[in-house]
């Protein structure tokens, strides 16, 4: 048998969630947009091989009648047909969650197992998903605790600066995060506003912070670009995180990791195709253009990034400072290409567009780069409201 024929069997994330949904056989699933396309897509496909019985949707209008063969059925038929333990996945987006777990509770279906868009779970669930599609694609996947195990975190000391981006318009958080007192915050947009949050603005010394309504967290990125100068610098957000520590964070400095990403997101048919879905796809070929004409190079990458089924999301990672000034050089000219002739959303998300292609972007840079860099993968943890 061919090495990308062969299974790994490889359930490294969540071991006990696996198991009950390999006891169930078959499951249900609660949604039928996206993110239940790309919860199905992943369940169905290697490690897990699971049978999907049918799709609920709260009502059978705007849905289709079928997804992969499976027919959409509503609630109500649903409560008639479904024994009142069948497992039921609910896969959708945060804002709806309390909303359906009501209604499946009023219709009699207690045993629930949320795979919402921005979850840990969700997350682990489809990093093995990832591990096995690298593994049939011939390519490496690489775990961040798993490269740090033998590394020594005495010998030197932390030299890994962390941002994390915060605005003043954030909502407050009702968890402790005191766990992540090595993270430095820094807020974004300060130049929108005379608030005051952080010790640290994006307004100061070479900045771009009065663009933060369309470049969202990216403000502070071309600031830790401009203005630091730790060995490693990394950015993530006030409700996403990296799952790390001080013993950790002491450990990469000694290692030769030069890159640490999230389990990426799963797109399903293409990365392209769901952008065109979510945002506006006028964005994407204008990016395409953008690089075509500034990085030619990157052009190969590009196409294999649209085409696949995968992107690295929310513009988070960690890289030597080296490699995070050679991304943001590369970055900045083709967003500020973007910027120059993408039209201007009414809608305040859809405006947000720089951010949006930026993820993709940093999934194509990192593509183009695979091979000179070594890159581990991280857990994300997501605080819930």
């Amino acid at each position: 048998m061919l090495f990308h024929e062969q299974e790994t069997n490889n359930f490294y994330y969540v071991n006990n969630i696996v198991t009950k949904l390999k006891k169930a056989k078959k499951i249900t699933i609660f949604g039928a947009g996206i993110v239940a396309v790309e919860v199905s897509s992943c369940l169905m496909g290697a490690p897990y091989h699971l049978e999907i019985s049918c799709f609920i949707v709260s009502q059978l209008e705007n849905n289709p009648s079928k997804l992969w063969g499976r027919k959409v059925i509503s609630l109500y038929e649903a409560s008639n047909i479904l024994p009142c333990d069948t497992l039921i996945v609910i896969a959708c987006m945060e804002k709806n969650l309390d909303s359906i777990v009501e209604r499946l509770h009023q219709s009699g279906f207690y045993n629930l197992l949320p795979l919402t868009f921005e979850s840990d779970l969700w997350s682990l669930i489809r990093g093995n998903y990832f591990i096995e599609y690298c593994h049939r694609n011939q390519k490496k996947y690489l775990i961040l605790e798993e490269e740090l195990k033998n590394i020594d975190y005495y010998e030197k000391r932390n030299e890994v600066s962390i941002y994390t981006a915060k605005c003043h318009v954030d909502k407050p958080l009702k968890k402790d995060v005191s766990g992540y007192s090595w993270e430095i915050p820094i807020q974004v947009g300060s130049e929108l506003t005379s608030n005051v949050i952080c010790d640290i603005q994006d307004n100061t010394g070479d900045n771009i912070s009065n663009k933060n309504r369309t470049y969202c967290e990216l403000t502070a990125l071309y600031w830790i670009w401009k203005n630091t100068s730790s060995e490693y610098v990394g950015l993530c957000h006030y409700r996403r995180h990296f799952e790390l520590d001080e013993q950790k964070l002491k450990q990469l400095s000694n290692s030769n990791i030069d890159v640490v990403l999230t389990i990426p997101i799963l797109n399903f048919p293409s990365v392209k195709e769901v952008y065109g879905h979510d945002h506006v796809l006028d964005d994407w070929e204008i990016m395409i253009e953008g690089i075509q004409k500034l990085s030619p190079a990157y052009m190969e990458a590009a196409v294999l990034v649209q085409e696949s089924i995968y992107y690295y999301g929310y513009n988070m990672f960690i890289a030597r400072k080296s490699i995070f000034d050679d991304y943001c050089s590369w970055l900045f000219p083709i967003l500020f290409y973007c910027e120059n002739h993408c039209m201007p959303k009414e809608n305040s998300y859809q405006n947000r567009y720089i951010g949006f292609l930026a993820e993709r972007l940093l999934t194509i840079y990192m593509k183009y780069h695979e091979d000179d860099y070594k890159i581990v993968h991280a857990r994300k943890h997501f605080i819930e409201r």
